[in-house]
This record gives C-alpha cells, structure tokens and sequence, in this order.
C-alpha cells in the first residue's frame, strides 16, 4: 500500500452493493487501509462488472455476524477503525449488534457511517432501498426528455451520487474529530442524494424543459445532432456569445436578428424550437463529426463527440488524465479500469489493488488481531468466518 492523504486511517466496510462499498474504495485509494466485510453467501454484486472496480483497494474477510464469533470479530476491528461504514436496512445493524450506540461505547472516537435507501425517518424508511426503487421514486426515470413515458438509466447515478457524497462526509467527520477529539454518526440515504444533486434542475418555466421533443432534448442549440457519417456531435451553445460564434460561423448573421431565434440560447419556445432544429438538421448532416469538431473546436465553441463506452476509453483526453489503469484481476487476468478521480498533488490517490476474493484475508486480519490458529478454526468450526484456499 502507497502513502496517501488518508494513510493510517483505518476503514471497517460492512457495506454491500454499490454505495459503501464504493464509498470506501474512493478511501482506500487515497491511502485508507480498508477491510471489507462480506457475509457467507458473498455480496450480491459480486459477478457484476463493477464489482471489482466498487471493491477494488482492499482487503476482503468473510464474517457471519449473525454467529457470536463472527460478531465478535467484528467487534474487534470496531475498536480500532477510524470509520465503519454499513449499509443495512435501518435497524438491521442494532439487531446485528454492531449498530452505532454500540460503536460509540467501544470506539467513541469512529466515524460512523450509515447508509440506507430512503434514511431513518419518514413512512418509506423501511421500504427496500435498492437503485431502481430509489431512483424511480425521484423521478430519474421520468425527467429525460420523455413525457409519455419513463425511460430507464441504466448507470447506478444513485448509488454513485451517495458514495461521493459519503465518502466527502467521512473525511469531513474526520477532520472534525481532529479538533473535538469525537466520532459521530453520519447517516446517507439514497434518496437524499440523488434529491440533492438530480432535483437541482427542476425547472418548468413554461414548459420549456418539460416538452415532448424525445431524448436528444428539447433544447435546438443545446444538444445532439447527427452528421454526415451517422455519428452524434452534441453542441452546448449555452450563451448568446457561444450563440453569436456559431451563428456567424455558419455564414448566417440574420440568425441573431431573425424573431425564430428570439430567445436564444435557452429560451426558444415550442414550437418555434421544433422549427430551429429542421433548419439545423440538414446543416449539421452536409459533414462528417470529426469535420465539425475541427471546425467548431477551432472557434472555441463548446462541442463533444457522442461516444460509446469503447470510444470513450480510448478518448485522448481520458488517456491524457490517466484515468485509464490495468490492473490485474486473479480470476479475470489483465482489465482496464477506470483510475483514480481526485489528484492530489503531494499525495495522489492510487489503485492500491484488485477487488478481493471471497475471504482472501480472513485468516491475514484474524492473526493481526491476536487470534491464534486454534481460535480461528473454532470460528471456522462454528461457520462464523469463511476463509479462501490457501495458495499454494
């Protein structure tokens, strides 16, 4: 493990799924020593692609918290984490007995993390909180540009919106245990975040970001078009001065006086935008994407290829921001990745590994903690722990 801005913090991720686990990946790969917790029958995303890009940085033990051992363990590392991060349904972790109160008596000085799907209060606090339920819930499937119907997201946004947002949370936890000397509890949910991010453009003025005009957008100088090669060039014209560029550079000055464009950029209403993108259709389709980008990058106007996954991992820029890594994965061989977001310049954050396998560390962690080898087979012998083949 490389030294980084949060090396000799220690991390006890009882999280599964998507958002503590990767809220604690976003830790260890800035130098956190992160231990992941996984229950006998594994987490339920293990087998997802993203699995081992949400787990990676880490060590992984087995624990069933539901066997006296198994929590006992678990307890232990309690006692000498810096953060817990769990994300159960709320309840389920006092049940366990490994809630916060618990924490608090055994480590007064732990962040204490929790994540659910709708938080803690409310009439939907117990509802099951998974992404799409949450998700539907705050009208990501319904605010895409569709009015008839809902249209599905396939990226986990909150999932992805929570864990950023937990993981800024801990660090700020900790920063506040520098000067009061005490942990406290931090509660996420789902449901807040993407709220908190996603509701930020909860906008109708007029219906203007509320009309049918399918999922390219209803905006004529803000969105994607296609060109002569079939391939999608998005134009985000976004200002009059980006408007005024793009205008003269077509050769068609009469737009910035022509009432079609009145309004412009945002503010042309139906249906005079349906007839803005008619005229622009054809201009867009007279060349091929790279020929407009050369083009119109060359007047500095904000303009981005439509890409796919593929295209989009050999995109120069990303190449550029190294934010492509191999990194080598036991059962799968050589997978590139996406690398590390935040770039510290002093301390720069770093894919400290691959995800681990099922109880890869177990026996490693159980003897850091003092547990001898008679300990830990009556643990195995009472199937509180779960340990990997020993490698030959």
């Amino acid at each position: 493990m490389s030294q980084g801005a949060l090396t000799g913090i220690r991390v006890l991720d009882l999280g599964q799924y998507i958002a503590g686990p990767f809220a604690a990946t976003l830790l260890a790969e800035q130098g956190a020593d992160v231990i992941k917790v996984e229950r006998p029958g594994g987490d339920p995303m293990r087998g997802q692609d993203g699995f081992i890009v949400w787990n990676r940085s880490k060590k992984g033990i087995t624990l069933d918290l539901k066997k006296p051992g198994g929590l006992k363990v678990a307890l232990d590392l309690a006692k000498k984490a810096d953060v817990i991060i769990e994300n159960f349904k709320p309840g389920v972790a006092d049940k366990l007995g490994i809630g916060y109160d618990k924490i608090k008596e055994l480590n007064p000085r732990a962040v204490y993390c929790s994540i659910s799907g709708f938080g803690s209060k409310g009439p939907y606090a117990n509802w099951s909180g998974y992404e799409q339920i949450v998700s539907t819930a705050a009208t990501v499937y319904t605010e895409q540009g569709l009015a008839t119907h809902p249209l599905y997201v396939v990226l986990p946004l909150a999932s992805l919106y929570t864990a950023v947002d937990a993981a800024f949370s801990i660090v700020t936890g900790l920063c506040v245990r520098e000067t009061t000397g005490r942990g406290q509890k931090i509660e996420m949910s789902l449901f807040r975040s993407i709220l908190s991010t996603f509701r930020q453009f909860n906008v109708d003025f007029e219906g203007m970001f509320r009309a049918p005009w399918g999922p390219t957008g209803p905006m004529p100088l803000y969105r994607p078009y296609q060109c002569k090669d079939g391939k999608w060039l998005f134009t985000g014209l976004g200002n009059f001065k980006f408007f005024t560029s793009f205008a003269l550079e077509m050769g068609h000055d009469e737009w910035l006086t022509d009432p079609l464009f009145e309004g412009a950029p945002f503010l042309i209403f139906p249906p005079r935008n349906a007839q803005v993108m008619s005229m622009l259709k054809p201009i867009y389709k007279s060349k091929k994407r790279d020929e407009w980008l050369e083009q119109l990058g060359a007047q500095e106007l904000p303009v981005a290829p439509v890409q796919n996954v593929d295209d989009f991992m050999a995109y120069k820029q990303v190449i550029a921001n190294d934010m492509v890594q191999t990194v080598k994965e036991p059962k799968l061989g050589n997978v590139k990745e996406m690398g590390v977001p935040v770039a510290l310049a002093d301390t720069p954050g770093k894919i400290q590994g691959p995800s681990p396998q099922q109880g890869q560390h177990t026996r490693e962690v159980l003897r850091e903690l003092g547990y001898s080898a008679r300990d830990i087979k009556l643990l195995k012998q009472e199937k509180a722990i779960k340990l990997a083949p020993r490698r030959k």
